[in-house]
């Protein structure tokens, strides 16, 4: 890629709903469960957790402190 080229909707990284139980591979619907003891996403929706509810928070605490200027 030269230097004029743009990516549009770069990726940021996975959001809550991105980790949701329907979405993975191992799992085999509501009446059986998941076979994983472990789950495979667990780190990544643990962190699309914490960015989310810190980004909540931030945006609360910043118009609090900041509000916008009009």
């Amino acid at each position: 890629m030269g230097n004029n080229t743009r990516i549009y909707d770069r990726f940021d990284y996975w959001s809550s709903d991105d980790c949701r139980c329907e979405l993975c591979v191992h799992y085999r619907g509501k009446k059986r469960g998941c076979p994983l003891e472990v789950c495979c996403v667990e780190y990544i929706r643990r962190e699309a957790l914490r960015r989310e509810q810190a980004a909540a928070v931030g945006a609360t605490a910043c118009l609090e402190v900041a509000p916008c200027r009009g």
